[in-house]
């Protein structure tokens, strides 16, 4: 076995000069999975011509193209460029792409995952260190059955089996004595209340968006629990808004009079695209209805506040961060969240929302774990991420028909859709109940 799968370079370059188009399908091939200089010198070439607008190539198009790159060019020439291309264009079946671009691509991972010293022992063995055929095929079937997500889900299990014994296993607490009074005036000078969220009330039990915690929101289909979302999120991250009461744009300030700094956020969207996000925005902070910058129809002084709405925005670049993951699961979300935190410094997320995918079922395909054990699973590591890496972290559910039910009974975590096993672990829910209001754009 070998990380360097000539037959899948030599398809995946003949059917890209078949067809360039696929590029538009398969945006993230790039020169680095291809490790032979010739065949990545022809890739760039490919790449390139496509970007100029090729439907079609020829290996002669390609071969006149390099010509005229003279230091690609003698690489070219000296490794049989030329004759590399008429096979892979001969040989191409543009039907058996996909399979050659996974192959392509896992093998691209495995090298990248080697430079980086991690073991792929699993995935991957030199043959002069194979002296055993039978482990040999059973290294090559795990490689050919597992997909990019399998291999790196592999890693990660492996590298957290070792975090967990070093900094979690048999981690003591200690003694409820220790530090007490040091507690004690800790919070009479840093009280564990975090930043301000959408709603006096609510924000007021809740005692604010405090780091290490999650909270959990739970409402039925277009109840407007991502409308909220971003709404938390903007309060949290712009320190300006207009203020209905006021009339006018208001910022938030601190004891000394000067404008608090601005927070780093990451919202984490399923369903929703760019653009939705961006007017639910500029409706929060202007304070206009939301179908009037849809229509682009204003009503005197609308447009102005709007603008300006935008320009608190633009202004705080580098703040608010958007995520789009549409199909989550245990690792993208867990991989999303971290880098944000870890790469950006960010303290608030908020995921929306909590509910079960075909790639998150797939996970778990051959334990025959039940729907509830696996979103379970989803609170559980979105509430340890909150913890070990002391962000605010706001999520959401469904919630079921008994959960829509205007009957006057009191609503618990056994009206949230799909299971009941998420909810009672975290400290703050809010579930529809008997008062049920449907949010507007407006509201």
């Amino acid at each position: 076995m070998t990380l360097s799968d000539k037959m899948a370079y030599r398809q995946v370059i003949g059917c890209l000069m078949k067809n360039p188009l696929l590029f538009l399908e398969y945006q993230d091939i790039n020169p680095n999975d291809f490790d032979i200089k010739v065949i990545r010198i022809c890739f760039i070439v490919i790449k390139k011509l496509y970007t100029e607008g090729a439907t079609t190539l020829s290996p002669i198009e390609v071969d006149q193209e390099v010509d005229r790159h003279e230091n690609s060019a003698i690489i070219y020439k000296q490794n049989g460029g030329l004759e590399f291309l008429k096979a892979a264009y001969e040989f191409a079946e543009l039907s058996n792409f996909k399979m050659y671009y996974t192959r392509l691509k896992k093998c691209s991972l495995l090298r990248r995952l080697q430079k980086e010293k991690y073991d792929i022992s699993e995935f991957y063995i030199e043959d002069k260190d194979i002296d055993d055929p039978l482990k040999a095929v059973k290294i090559q079937q795990r490689f050919d059955e597992s997909s990019m997500e399998d291999i790196l889900n592999s890693i990660e299990s492996n590298y957290n089996i070792i975090r967990n014994e070093y900094l979690n296993g048999g981690k003591s607490q200690g003694d409820p004595a220790e530090g007490i009074f040091e507690l004690i005036e800790e919070l009479q000078t840093k009280p564990s209340i975090g930043p301000e969220l959408e709603g006096e009330i609510f924000s007021s039990v809740c005692r604010g968006a405090r780091k290490g915690c999650m909270f959990l929101k739970s409402s039925s289909t277009s109840g407007g629990k991502s409308r909220t979302f971003i709404f938390d999120m903007c309060r949290l991250a712009y320190p300006a808004r207009w203020s209905h009461d006021k009339k006018t744009f208001v910022y938030e300030t601190l004891q000394d009079g000067s404008i608090r700094e601005p927070r780093k956020v990451l919202f984490i969207v399923t369903e929703m695209d760019k653009q939705e996000l961006q007017t639910i925005m500029l409706a929060y902070l202007s304070g206009v209805d939301e179908d009037h910058i849809l229509t682009g129809k204003y009503e005197f002084g609308e447009l102005t506040r709007v603008k300006f709405a935008a320009k608190i925005i633009e202004r705080y670049s580098g703040y608010f961060f958007i995520e789009e993951i549409s199909d989550p699961n245990l690792t993208n979300v867990q991989a999303t969240i971290k880098k944000y935190v870890t790469v950006e410094d960010v303290k608030y997320v908020a995921f929306d929302y909590i509910h079960s995918t075909a790639s998150m079922m797939n996970q778990f395909s051959k334990n025959n774990l039940r729907e509830d054990s696996i979103l379970m699973m989803m609170a559980n590591q979105l509430k340890q991420i909150a913890k070990d890496y002391n962000v605010f972290l706001f999520t959401g559910t469904q919630v079921n028909a008994k959960g829509m039910e205007n009957d006057g009974a009191f609503k618990d975590e056994t009206c949230i859709r799909g299971t009941c096993s998420c909810a009672p672990k975290i400290p703050i829910r809010l579930t529809s109940g008997v008062l049920e209001i449907e949010l507007t754009r407006k509201s």
